[in-house]
């Protein structure tokens, strides 16, 4: 089991990918949330989202944890409380365990249809694709709120945009901007 990462105060977002026996999806569902009360005690835990296996005859879980910096990252992963849990799990589970760190805007850049993980595309890349695909979408909020809330203070605006702008960068433009710009964003697998 390799941990990739690197120290850094930025959010971590940690991906574990788990196979679990077919015969105990119904444990390890239980399992998930019981080790989910754990965590959640952890300074800097941020959030879990697990993804579920389409097929239950290879049950893949993929479990999505969040923290606010790295060190707290490193809290958790190396706590006995969660080697206590990871121990519980063995009998539940096939195979090894696959665990990645990705740090910051990291994870707005993962292939959402791409079921093996690769490496992070260049920073200079990541940045110049968020400012493509956050302009627009700031511009015309922008715009919108200036027209319905005319005379609110400019700090209140900006802080409506921010609050509708998170969701949908993460959610929709994103994961559509990374799939649009995949070729260039990683070129190794642009061929495949």
């Amino acid at each position: 089991m390799e941990l990739k990462g690197s120290s850094s105060s930025e959010p971590v977002t940690v991906v574990i990918v788990r196979d679990i026996k077919p015969s105990r999806i119904a444990d390890f569902e239980q399992w998930v949330k019981d080790i989910n009360q754990v965590v959640r005690k952890f300074d800097g835990y941020l959030g879990m989202d697990v993804i579920r296996p389409g097929d239950h005859a290879h049950a893949e879980y993929v479990i999505v944890l969040r923290f606010e910096e790295y060190e707290h990252s490193r809290a958790w992963m190396s706590s006995s409380a969660r080697a206590a849990w990871v121990k519980k799990s063995e009998e539940m589970t096939l195979g090894e365990t696959y665990i990645e760190e990705a740090h910051g805007f990291e994870p707005w850049f993962t292939l959402p249809d791409h079921s093996t993980f690769s490496a992070p595309p260049a920073k200079y890349k990541m940045s110049l694709l968020t400012i493509l695909a956050i302009y627009p979408p700031l511009m015309a909020t922008s715009t919108i709120l200036a027209v319905l809330f005319r005379g609110w203070p400019g700090y209140l605006l900006i802080l409506i945009s921010v609050i509708l702008l998170v969701p949908a960068m993460t959610y929709f433009i994103m994961p559509w901007m990374t799939r649009l710009f995949r070729f260039w964003l990683y070129p190794e697998t642009a061929a495949s």
